[in-house]
């Protein structure tokens, strides 16, 4: 079908239905069905083949295992890691252990901010890692599971388009390269139009501060703030209504008793350590010609790496296990409850890959893209892309997809009408497109953000809209001061002051949550 109005159907309605119903299977199975029988104009044969063939793409891709496979293999293996954790009890020997180093609960809610900073190559990574190592730590304290996903989620992409050493960095600059290169924009290279652009990406900037400051002044507001208020008051660290979260180790499972803090500490350093090693070998073996950091990164495969060290780690503690002879049966037991732990949350990661594979045939960003009116005044372009990009990743639920379609527009519009306002606009671009994704149910970072820090995906997303929505108006309305004054620190300081008054005053309105008062003599 051409690209119109009805290609915003499928995204909406399966959003729409998700929050409502709060029953995501059937909302993205309702997507996929609607925007297969919108691509196939009615015919249900040709829509059933054309969702057979997505679905087949996300499993083999050019003849090769498709990326996706190795990351639902990621996900089914850190259940299996988690259960192994549990039985060995080192879950239970680093929670004593977190108790006597991290004594409050700002300092517990700084660690997933602190691990998404450190962990700054790879979003997947990121949003799995940082939820699993911090869950232990943000329980003890009675911080929600949505709390804790907000924090891994905010730091996670917002933090890696910052960074000008991670693969996202070496795939945007590679993409402006070839912008500019088309265009025949001179002076000026692919990776400076992306350093250039840092400071630009407001989005990032303000949804990162925006979590130092929910950390460390426990901001709770909106739907957040029931969650925050039950953890704290009643110890209920998630909404068990909607059944087991996925990545929760099976309680059932008995744990040893002479379990150490080492138990999860070296199979997560392994995991890490694998990782990186595994990522810098395949960066290097992938290089032909100069070899450098980025060229390096543009050429290695963070999934594949992930994969390898998590299949270490799994090893690792499994060998533990059974040089402290555990009973086989007991490990394939706690292998087996992992991996059932993961399944609910592997089919939703597919079914929502399913959907923006279905949704990006519809040519719905061509569409809203083509909406850009380019009689409006220039210094109103850089809100307006923010706008145009937030939208089309928050119903694709791709950052890539978003780059790729956008910041060629954004080019031919920035060098037609003001070449000044090339770099700004492809700040802007890169900014709305984090926060489409960032607050989109569809997005894998998001679903691994969920399942990372063990919470229900709806959940997560509606506590963390909120916070979002906070930070993408501080950076829409420091677009605008950048767009009036052509100036990158104007529009920081615009964007940062507006943040700040809205936490202020977010701080008065939503008072800090207390603990609920012990029970007195013969109550």
């Amino acid at each position: 079908m051409e690209p119109s109005l009805l290609s915003l159907l499928p995204p909406l309605v399966t959003i729409v239905c998700a929050i409502a119903t709060r029953r995501i299977l059937i909302s993205l199975a309702l997507g996929i069905v609607l925007g297969a029988l919108l691509y196939a104009e009615g015919n249900v044969l040709t829509a059933a083949g054309f969702v057979l063939d997505v679905a087949a793409g996300l499993v083999i891709d050019d003849g090769m295992v498709a990326e996706e496979m190795y990351i639902l293999g990621v996900v089914l293996l850190l259940g299996v890691l988690t259960s192994f954790i549990h039985v060995s009890g080192g879950l239970a020997a680093f929670a004593a252990w977190v108790v006597t180093r991290v004594r409050t609960r700002v300092q517990a809610q700084l660690v997933p901010v602190v691990l998404g900073i450190v962990i700054f190559f790879d979003d997947a990574f990121s949003s799995l890692v940082g939820g699993n190592v911090s869950r232990p730590i943000t329980d003890q304290h009675r911080i929600s599971r949505a709390k804790l996903s907000y924090l891994v989620d905010s730091t996670a992409a917002p933090v890696i388009v910052l960074v000008p050493i991670s693969g996202w960095a070496a795939f945007i600059a590679a993409t402006m390269t070839g912008i500019l290169d088309a265009n025949g924009v001179p002076g000026l290279s692919g990776y400076q139009a992306f350093l250039q652009s840092v400071p630009m990406n407001l989005y990032a900037i303000t949804a990162l501060l925006l979590a130092v400051a929910t950390a460390v002044l426990s901001l709770a507001f909106g739907p957040m703030r029931r969650h925050e208020r039950a953890a704290i008051q009643e110890g209920v660290l998630f909404d068990s209504s909607r059944g087991p979260v996925p990545g929760e180790a099976d309680r059932n499972l008995q744990a040893r008793a002479d379990g150490r803090v080492g138990d999860l500490l070296w199979p997560v350093l392994v995991l890490t350590g694998v990782t990186l090693v595994c990522a810098v070998w395949i960066g290097i073996a992938g290089t032909e010609g100069p070899l450098g950091p980025m060229e390096v990164l543009a050429n290695t495969d963070v999934i594949v790496s992930l994969l390898i060290g998590t299949v270490a780690a799994c090893l690792l503690a499994a060998g533990t296990l059974l040089l402290r002879r555990t009973p086989v049966g007991t490990l394939g037991r706690a292998a087996l409850s992992g991996v059932r732990s993961m399944l609910v949350a592997a089919v939703v990661l597919f079914l929502a890959w399913v959907t923006a594979g279905v949704i990006s045939e519809l040519g719905i960003g061509e569409y809203v893209a083509g909406l850009v009116d380019q009689a409006l005044p220039p210094a109103l372009l850089p809100v307006l892309l923010f706008a145009l990009a937030s939208f089309i990743s928050f119903s694709i639920g791709s950052t890539f997809g978003t780059f790729g379609l956008l910041l060629p527009i954004a080019a031919e519009i920035a060098l037609a009408l003001d070449p000044t306002l090339l770099v700004p606009m492809f700040g802007a671009v890169l900014g709305g497109a984090i926060f489409g994704d960032h607050t989109s149910p569809l997005s894998d970072t998001t679903i691994l953000s969920a399942i990372g820090s063990g919470i229900h995906l709806v959940d997560h997303t509606v506590t963390q809209l909120p916070f979002a929505l906070v930070a993408a108006t501080a950076a829409a309305l420091g677009y605008v001061v950048l767009g009036f004054t052509a100036s990158a620190a104007a529009g920081v300081l615009a964007a940062v002051a507006v943040l700040a008054v809205a936490v202020a005053i977010l701080r008065a309105r939503s008072p800090r949550i207390e603990a609920a008062p012990e029970p007195g003599p013969g109550n």
